[in-house]
């Protein structure tokens, strides 16, 4: 619990508390704004194909690293 002297000393925490409110529903806001775009059909679909890319390259490196240790 958190002693107050005045009224001021109040006043003063209250406005705190609705600045850091404000902060958190903004920081919410843009978080949504970011889900939102990141969930498009289209963003989901180039993320698949990079996804794919970097695996069939991945595979590539170690087939021509195993390869090389072989011969």
């Amino acid at each position: 619990m958190r002693n107050y002297q005045s009224m001021e000393d109040i006043d003063k925490h209250l406005k705190i508390l609705r600045l850091q409110a404000d902060i958190h529903k903004q920081r919410a806001e843009i978080d949504l704004k970011y889900i939102k775009h990141t969930l498009k059909p289209s963003n989901l679909f180039a993320e698949f194909v990079a996804m794919l890319s970097q695996k069939y390259l991945y595979k590539k490196i170690v087939q021509i690293i195993v390869n090389k240790f072989r011969a």
